[in-house]
């Protein structure tokens, strides 16, 4: 097993392990690779004396008959030979071998320089067998080979065993195999399809048993349970069910409709599907009958050869939903006159608000009128048209413009009011900086700011937050609020005004170190005509409408106007607005 093979010209004889000393047939080679196939084709054609194995004509018989038998075999087969171990293989191996240029190039090739990727695997094998131990087996072995341009996972079932020279010395290994990959994937994926199954049918069996609707599954003639699940056994009582026809397991169901409505679906397979429909039941053994409302379905059972077996029962106990439906009914006939009632009290409400509005909105346009009159003769006087006035008569003129401003005032909030509460208010959203809006309102309120020796702080308002809403009505708004803490806020006290913008709201906040709310009067500072505090109702005037219309006009721009307080420490309003 450790001679080299070695040919020499004119019909010398080549040595090589178990070669016999003798001189072969010229047309030996034409002979030994003659008939139909592939591989016999490229033997032919393959210059035999470029390999370790040498000319045909000096091969031992011992290598020429494995070889002829390779050739000649339908089952795939593989051959290393000789110390180099050089390569035959058959038409039935070649598909193995794939595309990508590794076929034909294996034929007379040694195999540790063509197996390199796989050499660790097969080496110790060939070598076991070529020092004269048993053959191997391998039953669906990954052996993973180069083919197709990369290293694929490939199975094989295989075989390594002795092929003997002509002096019974191993001289090669003959490879006997057989490619399982398409067997094994394909074992894999079912063994993978049937654990799926395994699950879906678990699942399955959970969801059949955890069902709010009762489920039955009924089989075969007479119809017999076979699948009941929890809520079917509700239904019944617990009783005994699987295995038992339907009417031995529930006798109190015969004579009720439902043995024609079962042998109809299983006779023409059309579901059947029941609403409202009442059974007598018994709930439980010894017990009395009562009546039962069920929704539920029949579904014809099919078999794979398309013909019915039995029935799938499917349905919803829906007794208490139904009585409560009637009981509901029942009460709302009686209540109809009462309903009746509500509906014209209701309707005189709307109508006494909606004439109260109209009211305060004429008489509102009414006393402006003479109101107007009033202040423009004082300014007349004022002025001097109508003859020279001293500094006595200037001061009481001066007082009744200060009063025609202020009663103007408030019936301007009553008219204001009334606009919103009748829905007569129109708003022009768009885009509106919050920053420009507050430093507007600071501008009107300044005056009074500087009168009553306040501080007036605006914090964290950055230019870039916009909110959607109506410029003119937002600054409303501002006003009102701002307005309102420097009225309730003691001199050398401070107002506080702030935006932010988050998740799609802009808040702005006004708050001041003022009297405060108590918490019991929080909510009413919001409804119209309200003092929270009556003590202040003389000292501050105003009619309590300003924060009930700017809590209007928030809401009617999509947002809201809310408050928080502690007594004796100060208020906070907070105004939200979608963002912009």
């Amino acid at each position: 097993m450790t001679a080299r093979s070695s040919t020499v010209a004119n019909g010398s004889v080549s040595q090589y392990p178990g070669a016999h000393h003798h001189v072969p047939h010229p047309d030996l080679a034409e002979r030994l690779f003659a008939g139909h196939g592939e591989m016999r084709a490229l033997c032919r054609a393959l210059d035999w004396s470029a390999t370790p194995l040498g000319p045909v004509a000096g091969w031992p018989l011992s290598l020429r008959t494995t070889v002829a038998t390779l050739l000649a075999s339908r089952h795939p087969m593989f051959l290393f030979w000789g110390p180099d171990l050089v390569q035959f293989y058959n038409d039935a191996y070649r598909p193995s071998l794939a595309e990508g240029g590794r076929h034909p190039r294996a034929l007379g090739m040694r195999g540790a320089e063509f197996w390199t990727e796989i050499w660790d695997i097969i080496g110790p094998q060939i070598a076991q067998v070529l020092a004269g131990g048993e053959a191997t087996w391998h039953e669906d072995h990954l052996v993973p080979i180069e083919r197709n341009g990369r290293i694929e996972e490939v199975y094989w079932t295989y075989s390594y065993g002795p092929a003997f020279g002509d002096d019974g010395a191993v001289a090669g290994v003959l490879v006997v195999c057989q490619e399982t990959t398409a067997r094994v994937l394909t074992e894999r994926r079912l063994q993978t399809v049937n654990r799926e199954l395994d699950v879906e049918r678990s699942r399955l069996a959970y969801t059949f048993q955890q069902a709010p609707a009762f489920l039955a599954i009924l089989r075969g003639v007479p119809l017999t349970f076979e699948l009941v699940n929890e809520a079917y056994y509700q239904l019944v009582g617990h009783r005994e069910l699987v295995g038992r026809p339907l009417f031995d397991a529930l006798p109190e169901a015969r004579g009720q409709g439902f043995e024609a409505l079962l042998d109809s679906v299983v006779a023409t397979g059309e579901p059947f599907v029941g609403r409202e429909m009442p059974i007598m039941l018994s709930r439980g053994a010894g017990t009395a009958l009562e009546e039962r409302i069920l929704d539920f379905v029949y579904f014809p059972l099919v078999e794979a050869d398309g013909t019915r077996s039995g029935v799938i029962a499917h349905g919803v106990d829906v007794t208490d939903h139904v009585r409560a439906r009637r009981e509901v009914e029942r009460l709302l006939i009686e209540s109809e006159p009462a309903r009746r009632e509500a509906e014209e009290a209701r309707a005189d409400a709307d109508a006494a608000n909606r004439a109260k509005g109209e009211f305060l909105a004429v008489m509102s346009h009414e006393l402006r009128t003479p109101l107007n009159a009033i202040g423009g003769y004082a300014e007349l006087m004022e002025m001097g048209v109508r003859g020279p006035i001293n500094e006595q008569q200037r001061a009481d003129l001066h007082r009744i413009q200060q009063s025609q401003k202020h009663l103007l005032g408030l019936i301007n909030q009553v008219l204001n009011y009334t606009r919103v509460e009748t829905g007569a208010v129109h708003y022009v959203l768009d885009d509106v900086p919050v920053a420009e809006a507050l430093a507007a309102a600071e501008a009107l309120v300044a005056p009074q700011v500087r009168a009553k020796k306040l501080t007036y702080v605006l914090t964290g308002c950055d230019r870039d937050v916009h909110a959607r809403a109506d410029r003119e009505k937002l600054q409303q708004i501002l006003l009102n609020l701002l307005a309102n803490a420097i009225k309730f806020t003691d001199a050398g006290g401070e107002v506080r005004a702030a935006c932010t913008s988050a998740d799609g709201v802009v808040t702005v906040t006004v708050a001041d170190t003022g009297v405060g709310i108590a918490a019991d009067k929080l909510a009413d500072v919001f409804e119209p005509f309200v003092q929270v505090d009556q003590r202040f109702a003389r000292q501050h005037e105003g009619v309590g409408l300003g924060l009930a219309i700017s809590r209007d006009l928030a809401r009617g721009m999509g947002g809201d106007l809310t408050a928080e307080s502690t007594l004796g420490e100060g208020s906070t309003f907070i105004l939200t607005l979608p963002a912009a």
